[in-house]
């Protein structure tokens, strides 16, 4: 009974301080605001309250072939990109006014381990996500939305072979 008691105590006195250390974001996936590398006029209209893409209507789906095509015209091969193999997302947020900001890259290669592309296609291609417009902002019961997005560009011998979502 000794025994119970005293372990009863440990895990009472244990687990409130190991849990007051964990810290997590306020929603998965959260693109946080860093002074470095964003925009400081660009705002989210409500920070608590980020939908993702696939919770409403997205502009992205209705307008993918337009999205695709910019892209795809518009992207740049180099010959120092034919090494480059892997993919590549842009993700980032637009806001209830219809707005992008917060832009983030992650790459991983055929093997879904994280790498790094080089900087002159990466940032073309961040560039290129940065110049589309009219993007609209979710509605729902005639009110507009955050949301994030991701645009993930699939990459092989230097040339875009697709664009997803």
């Amino acid at each position: 009974m000794k025994s119970i008691i005293l372990s009863l105590t440990l895990f009472i006195l244990i687990i409130p301080a190991f849990a007051q250390k964990q810290a997590f974001p306020e929603n998965a996936g959260e693109i946080l605001f860093d002074s470095l590398r964003d925009d400081p006029a660009f705002e989210v209209c409500n920070p608590r309250q980020v939908l993702e893409y696939y919770n409403l209507k997205s502009y992205y789906k209705s307008h993918k072939k337009q999205i695709v095509k910019f892209l795809l015209d518009n992207f740049h091969t180099q010959d120092e990109f034919l090494d480059q193999h892997g993919f590549l997302t842009v993700r980032f947020i637009i806001n209830c006014n219809g707005q992008t900001g917060r832009f983030r890259l992650f790459g991983i290669d055929g093997n879904y381990q994280p790498i790094q592309f080089k900087p002159a296609l990466s940032q073309q291609l961040l560039g290129l996500v940065k110049q589309l417009g009219g993007w609209q902002a979710p509605v729902y019961k005639e009110k507009a939305y955050d949301s994030y997005q991701y645009i993930t560009f699939h990459i092989r011998n230097g040339k875009i072979i697709s664009v997803s979502p």
